[in-house]
């Protein structure tokens, strides 16, 4: 069934001013969708019929099979959830806690309810520390926060979020999307606005781009961002990746679809063959064209002369203890590779890290202490402050773990709740050794 679908949705403010003409639009179940647009464009009025803010001059809008309606508004706000582009216009209450608290109320919870949800999202943000702050006197990017995890105690089936990553850091956007996706493997429809090219190309399911108020186009990410013409048209800016592999593609370097993530684009360079080019550390001092030798060593892919290991050539020269480039390895890239662990830690559902053998963690830790360490999902970094361990790779989990295994690396990866079998099922795909454990 979808989620959310306009049919022919048109809307004019009262001084007539055509806002959305014609309107079409399908949200699916369980689907991640970007809609990009220059300002103007008409996603935030698109985002106010959503959920009843905006009632429609024209067409129609269907929430789960059901028409809008005064009679259902109240339904339909409990299964669509909201988040204004500006945190300011949805936080009112004096305290964090209460603010986030309202929601659940407003909707008849318990006390003891509106205590759990709201400890729920403390926690899964990582915002514990706020519950007691004035919403107005936080920065804008944790104002940002505390409006999303104030939607998410309403547990809608439906995350409408309008510019969800703005005025946020870096580690800020990661933890943010990192949220939406556990939200979206528990069942839920995530819907954001956005100017950022690259993160649509690289997140969603499907993209809408919309122009003064019409669809503009829609498709998959790799369908919208091919079309240069069309991006072009649309006033969009191409993702980096994208651009690198039109300019690599028309020097006859790189071939195949256009690639969406920095492993897709390893594999479309031609000549040489990327994947075939092996990164490694210098064992000892070596020169540019000289016959190496590739074995691991505690954890990481090292080049020596010598007899034993994998023959493959120097691209160029490096003394010991520098990275190096190691090209016509003969061997497969299994046989160079780390291997990848994914540790899957129960969701917040499932009790989260509260229901984790600890002194089991440090053990596994304390065995496999040359491997680099990873960690997907609230309930996974908090099981790693908690028992006090640094994180090597903190941002694009997956596809950082990858690319290290690919340098010879073991890794080992916290992935909560139903994140740890999209990480074996990605790891995997690119042929790397994984396997898993269960805390």
């Amino acid at each position: 069934m979808n989620a959310i679908k306009t049919t022919g949705l048109e809307y004019s403010y009262p001084d007539r001013t055509k806002a959305l003409s014609g309107i079409n639009f399908v949200a699916k179940r369980a689907e991640k969708i970007a809609v990009l647009g220059a300002n103007g464009s008409g996603k935030t009025t698109l985002f106010f019929h959503f959920n009843g803010l905006f009632e429609p001059t024209g067409g129609e809008i269907k929430v789960f099979g059901k028409k809008i309606q005064g009679s259902n508004i109240d339904e339909i706000r409990r299964r669509v959830g909201l988040v204004f582009q500006n945190p300011d216009t949805q936080l009112f209450a004096h305290t964090v806690y209460e603010d986030i608290a309202f929601g659940p109320r407003n909707i008849g919870l318990s006390a003891d309810d509106v205590r759990s949800r709201v400890s729920q999202v403390l926690n899964r943000f990582d915002i514990e520390d706020l519950a007691g702050k004035n919403p107005a006197n936080l920065s804008g990017g944790q104002k940002k926060r505390v409006s999303i995890a104030g939607v998410v105690a309403m547990e809608p089936d439906v995350m409408v979020l309008d510019e969800p990553t703005s005025n946020m850091d870096a580690r800020g956007v990661t933890d943010t999307m990192e949220i939406l996706d556990e939200l979206n493997h528990e069942g839920k429809t995530i819907i954001i606005s956005t100017h950022d090219s690259d993160l649509a190309a690289s997140w969603a399911d499907r993209v809408y781009i919309l122009n003064r108020g019409r669809v503009f186009r829609s498709g998959t990410p790799g369908h919208i961002f091919a079309d240069e013409k069309l991006l072009l048209e649309a006033g969009m800016k191409h993702p980096v990746l994208v651009q690198t592999f039109r300019e690599f593609h028309a020097r006859g370097i790189s071939k195949g679809e256009v690639p969406l993530s920095v492993l897709d684009f390893m594999e479309s360079v031609d000549s040489p063959r990327v994947m075939d080019i092996r990164c490694a550390v210098a064992g000892c001092e070596i020169s540019a064209g000289d016959e190496v030798r590739l074995r691991l060593e505690d954890g990481m892919l090292v080049a020596n002369k010598g007899t034993y290991g994998v023959i493959g050539k120097a691209v160029f020269g490096a003394n010991e203890g520098e990275d190096l480039a190691v090209k016509d390895v003969e061997a497969a890239i299994d046989q160079l590779s780390g291997n990848i662990t994914v540790i899957k830690v129960p969701g917040i559902t499932e009790g989260g890290s509260r229901a984790v053998d600890t002194e089991k963690v440090l053990g596994f830790i304390n065995e496999n202490n040359k491997s680099k360490i990873g960690a997907m999902g609230t309930s996974a970094k908090v099981l790693a402050n908690k028992i006090g361990i640094k994180c090597d790779i903190e941002f694009d989990v997956i596809q950082s773990s990858i690319l290290a295994a690919l340098r010879g690396f073991d890794v080992t990866i916290f992935a909560s709740g139903r994140m740890g079998e999209r990480v074996i099922e990605k790891v995997r795909e690119k042929g790397i050794n994984c396997t898993s454990m269960m805390l």
